[in-house]
């Protein structure tokens, strides 16, 4: 390569550089560019059907809670109000799980920020839940409110992220009985994505539900048309659904709001080791779970939601982004299009930090939600540790791998044939295309350009410091952190947020909720 060349192609580098440190983060598209991967014939699918509609007729599976025995009874299924355990035969199961949509909405304050749940669309949650945060300064912090605002705003920030799975982080120094209005309402006010809430009893739930319909400004008649709130309720595998969660499901679905039920399918200690087994008790506990919410409320929006995964069997700790995960995954999602009904997936990692490890294991995870055909994806942007850690390095990353997941394209563009026969004979052989008119028109859109990477010769990256991804991770959410913006919010509603929390918090005192 002669001097002029590698003089062109430093500057376009430089350029390139400067372009993207200075632009700010494009919107990704939220439609599956793949069309889903099947792992099960179409046979092995309704014997999966088969098998958990008998295991729900021969076994049953517990509900522990007394009120939910009579929507079950009044509607056919058999309870042992001694056990709990409710028996549904096959007719019932397939009557109620009919009913559930097969598409819906999450609305958000703004229109622009609305998701569809179905179809060819796939939305991507921030991380959720963990108990602890960590940063390359500060390392493994127990989550506090501080670092859960810094993550909700991080969250803002991304692009990629359209939707808080829960907390970003459970901030432990927030008293646990009234938690949930200090966080809703920053939620309310700190960002305009639409998020999920824990549906831990009823009282969580009614909150919630108030507290969205001030933030948004309407009343609860305008929230039981569309759903603007979504839950998540885990099946205790196996076969057992917690009381406090079928309270605070059921009060969701009686207001139109989402419900995810996603049993908790870590193959070797809560359902059988092999794949077959797995996916027969997943489905019959997704099933009975759906058919009841669905006699709670007719077409209440739900969603097949699955934490699929292995356990090492050596330490008995689950393993997220496995092979075994990524094939079952995909199980579930044909599954779950055999019902009609939209798919919850997960991304994270089992790696402690923001390393090799977490990088691949991550991407095992991405790929197998996308050949899944999930619709709506928790945690995908910092878990690690198996849910652990939220971590502020790893969702700068995540947003990353998912920013270059969603430009793959299913299709080719030949739109150009003739143009690019002609830059091909007008280089001829021996040339190079960097200055060829073809070239010049399309440079700077040809190719996604990551928020990360470097891809710049190896003097010119030592020159700068030589820093690996995860410094330049920590440099990118500093200064997302440093150009977050707080969303608009119409007059009147921070303070009403502001004066129900202060009112609930009172009503509350020390009652255990």
């Amino acid at each position: 390569m002669g001097p002029a060349i590698r003089s062109k192609r430093t500057r376009r580098r430089r350029d390139a550089l400067a372009d993207r440190e200075h632009s700010a983060p494009v919107e990704m598209p939220s439609r599956h560019g793949l069309p889903p991967a099947e792992v099960l014939t179409a046979e092995q699918i309704e014997d999966v059907h088969a098998y958990s509609t008998r295991l729900l007729e021969e076994v049953g599976i517990e509900f522990m809670l007394p009120a939910a025995w009579d929507i079950l009874e009044a509607n056919g299924a058999k309870v042992d109000r001694d056990s709990g355990m409710v028996k549904m035969d096959r007719g019932l199961v397939e009557h109620w799980v009919s009913k559930a949509p097969s598409t819906f909405d999450l609305k958000a304050r703004e229109s622009s920020r609305d998701i569809s749940f179905g179809g060819k669309e796939i939305a991507y949650g921030s991380v959720a839940s963990a108990p602890n945060a960590l940063d390359a300064e500060r390392r493994r912090t127990v989550g506090s409110q501080s670092s859960f605002r810094d993550l909700l705003k991080l969250s803002h920030t991304l692009s990629t992220c359209s939707f808080f799975s829960g907390y970003p982080v459970e901030p432990i120094d927030l008293p646990v009985n009234t938690r949930h209005l200090d966080c809703y309402a920053d939620l309310l006010t700190l960002t305009d994505k639409p998020f999920r809430i824990y549906a831990i009893g009823e009282t969580r739930v009614t909150d919630a539900l108030d507290m969205v319909c001030l933030g948004h400004g309407i009343n609860r008649d305008e929230l039981r048309e569309a759903p603007r709130l979504i839950t998540n309720l885990n099946v205790n595998s196996p076969l057992r659904v917690d009381a406090p969660l079928l309270e605070g499901a059921m009060e969701m679905a009686r207001n139109g709001q989402i419900v995810v039920v996603t049993p908790v399918a870590f193959s070797g200690a809560m359902t059988p080791i092999t794949l077959s087994g797995t996916l027969i008790q997943f489905n019959a506990e997704c099933l009975a779970t759906i058919a009841f919410l669905q006699m709670v409320r007719a077409g209440a929006p739900v969603m097949y939601g699955t934490v699929f995964a292995n356990v090492d069997m050596k330490s008995g700790a689950p393993i997220l982004g496995s092979a075994e995960m990524s094939t079952g995954m995909i199980a579930t999602g044909q599954l779950a299009r055999r019902y009609g009904i939209p798919m919850r997936g997960f991304l994270g990692s089992s790696s402690k930090a923001p390393d090799a490890q977490a990088a691949y294991e991550t991407m095992i995870c991405l790929w197998a939600n996308v050949l899944a055909g999930v619709h709506c994806v928790f945690h995908a942007h910092g878990l690690l540790d198996t849910g652990l850690i939220a971590s502020y390095e790893k969702a700068v990353l995540d947003s990353d791998l998912i920013g270059m997941m969603q430009v793959v394209s299913p299709t080719v563009d030949f739109s150009d044939l003739d143009e690019a026969f002609d830059a091909i004979k007008t280089v001829g052989p021996g040339g190079h295309f960097l200055g060829a008119d073809h070239t010049m028109a399309r440079y700077k859109t040809a190719f996604h350009t990551p928020l990360l990477s470097d891809w710049r010769a190896y003097e010119f990256w030592e020159s700068d410091g030589a820093k690996d991804t995860a410094v330049r991770a920590t440099e990118k959410w500093k200064e997302l952190l440093d150009s977050y913006v707080p969303p608009d919010l119409p007059a009147g509603r921070a303070e009403a947020l502001e004066e129900f929390v202060i009112r609930r918090k009172q009503e509350i005192g020390d009652m255990d909720i």
